[in-house]
């Protein structure tokens, strides 16, 4: 399975935005009772507008959106999402690796933030993450 990644440009704002919220509705509301659209889409834009995004392709279609920032001691994995109908295909494992990999070849720790009722908790672990710390709300995960 081949999957381009394509810096994110603003005429992929509409896509990005419709598969971030698609992919987090559902965790967002089993762990805060409701998805308030307006509040979610303003934490988005403010994501977008910090840059970095890419678009995740397979076989020429958008499938996801993918976002890794340098933090000097290590690499943060921001955001990964797959719009619903391409989840468990092994697509967002694979990017995850591509970025361990990364991580790796760098000599640095690849961290994330996930929240503590995602599903994507358990594939974290499969690919070696563990948590090293906590929010409230969310789980720090980390692979050395």
């Amino acid at each position: 399975m081949q999957i381009a990644r394509l810096i994110a440009v603003e005429s992929d704002l509409d896509f990005v935005w419709s598969a971030y919220s698609n992919a987090y509705q559902e965790v967002v509301e089993c762990q805060f009772g409701a998805w308030e659209g307006k509040l979610q889409r303003s934490a988005f834009d403010e994501k977008w507008h910090q840059g970095g995004f890419e678009v995740l392709q397979l076989n020429g279609t958008s499938v996801g959106a993918v976002w890794v920032t340098n933090e000097g001691a290590f690499l943060q994995l921001r955001e990964i999402f797959l719009a619903p109908e391409n989840q468990g295909r092994g697509i967002g494992s694979q990017v995850v690796r591509q970025e361990l990999e990364k991580a790796q070849a760098v000599g640095m720790s690849l961290r994330l933030r996930v929240l503590k009722q995602s599903r994507a908790i358990a594939l974290y672990e499969r690919l070696g993450f563990t948590r090293c710390g906590e929010t409230q709300d969310q789980y720090w995960m980390e692979a050395i």
